[in-house]
């Protein structure tokens, strides 16, 4: 009898090792742009994970190209008008309710499941969540972001939880503010930055090197590297421009960030003359919402305004304090983002190594990358046979791919609305 135990035993144990879900690491550098590693290479770990896995020349993320957006955007494969967070400052005109990033962040404006909630709905599954610019995270494992808190410290943490011998997760994300933090305050040509930058390559070698010293890990690991958008150098705030110098405050309300802005009308009777006063403002772009290009896929949400203003790259447009602003010490602002995401400095990183990825493989410039996309690539790595409904495309990473096959097929159909959001398409995987 006992031999028939040990052999139900082996059998059993080879069933859940063959059964074992995929490994993942997902890291967000929050304002990594694309051409740092050039112009402060040669970054000796971003070069080797370039050469152990794939990479793209750049990445196209979401406009707004602000970080809770495209956060957002990077777990849901959702353009912003879709997922509904079109900003790090938000006025709901439904429930007349403001979300602004620095002080609420309630359930309701994350509706959407994201792919670690996806994964842990299946047998084995089980993500940790450290830092993400996000709301409290109800899932396996999740710590909430420190700004005190060492890359070190974040890195030891993940890989504990990887390595758990009891419930081990098999997907983690983590994110870590800088270079963002130091772009803002030097812009992104400074010594400063090229220090930054270096110290951003010194956290992935360490990452790389705690990875190899656990055979699971390198062997399994399918590891991510990227961030939500770039970072462009600021002009003239000895000149700064406010709104309010424009426009009757008294008739619209106004939210957004100092590179877009949202205009509520309080009626629309006012919309021609307000846009003529707002089309006076310099270094701006003002825009009915019906009329906003489509290549920004932002104008089919009611948290986006009756009309939109788009400053220019380098500008800022501010709000006094008493109008909603934020009082900033604009002889401390050098950079900033959120402008047009088509603009090289608003672009970003990309690079992903891992079993079932090439290895030295770089997409062509003349290929396009957008942060649509990674979402469909994370269910593909973790073999989540069907994913919901994203604006991304699996034909953008199909390159990637050891196994080009394991797509089955992208059918592209109307979905109707998600949010009051545009066409999406629905993937099927392999399982």
């Amino acid at each position: 009898m006992s031999w028939l135990l040990c052999v139900l035993f082996f059998y059993k144990s080879s069933f859940i090792l063959s059964q074992s879900v995929p490994l993942l690491l997902l890291v967000s550098f929050d304002g990594f742009r694309f051409d740092y590693p050039r112009l402060y290479g040669p970054l000796r770990y971003f070069s080797r994970l370039e050469d152990q896995g794939v990479h793209a020349h750049s990445m196209i993320p979401t406009f707004t190209t602000a970080t809770f957006p495209n956060h957002y955007t990077l777990i849901t494969g959702l353009y912003e008008e879709v997922h509904g967070l079109v900003s790090n400052e938000i006025y709901d005109s439904k429930t007349k309710s403001v979300f602004q990033s620095w002080t609420n962040m309630t359930d309701q404006w994350w509706p959407l499941k994201s792919i670690w909630t996806i994964n842990e709905e299946r047998y084995d599954g089980r993500s940790g969540v450290i830092g993400w610019p996000q709301h409290s995270i109800s899932i396996s494992k999740y710590e909430p972001y420190r700004k005190e808190r060492s890359f070190k410290e974040i890195i030891d943490r993940m890989l504990k939880w990887f390595n758990d011998p009891i419930k081990p997760i098999n997907f983690g994300v983590i994110y870590f503010p800088e270079p963002e933090l130091t772009g803002y305050q030097t812009g992104p040509y400074s010594d400063k930055m090229k220090e930054i930058i270096k110290t951003c390559d010194e956290h992935l070698g360490y990452l790389l090197n705690e990875i190899d010293k656990n055979v699971n890990l390198k062997n399994n690991l399918h590891l991510i590297i990227t961030s939500d958008h770039g970072m462009e150098e600021i002009n003239a705030t000895d000149k700064p421009i406010y709104l309010e110098d424009y426009v009757d405050m008294t008739k619209l309300k106004a939210f957004g960030t100092e590179t877009v802005i949202n205009i509520f009308l309080n009626s629309m009777n006012d919309i021609d003359d307000i846009f003529k006063n707002l089309s006076q403002i310099p270094h701006t772009q003002i825009y009915k919402k019906q009329d906003i290009p489509i290549r920004y896929h932002y104008k089919n949400n009611l948290r986006i305004g009756d009309l939109i203003i788009i400053v220019d790259p380098g500008y800022e447009l501010h709000r006094r304090s008493f109008h909603g602003g934020i009082r900033a010490n604009l002889s401390t602002i050098h950079g900033n983002h959120g402008y047009d995401n088509q603009m090289d400095s608003m672009k970003t990183i990309f690079y992903a190594s891992g079993p079932q990825l090439k290895q030295n493989f770089t997409l062509s410039n003349t290929s396009t990358l957008y942060n649509v996309d990674i979402f469909a690539l994370m269910c593909l790595i973790l073999n989540i046979t069907k994913c919901p409904p994203s604006n991304g495309s699996l034909a953008n990473i199909q390159p990637f791919l050891i196994d080009p096959t394991r797509v089955l097929s992208i059918i592209e159909k109307e979905t109707g609305k998600l949010q009051d959001g545009s066409i999406s398409l629905v993937i099927y995987l392999l399982g």
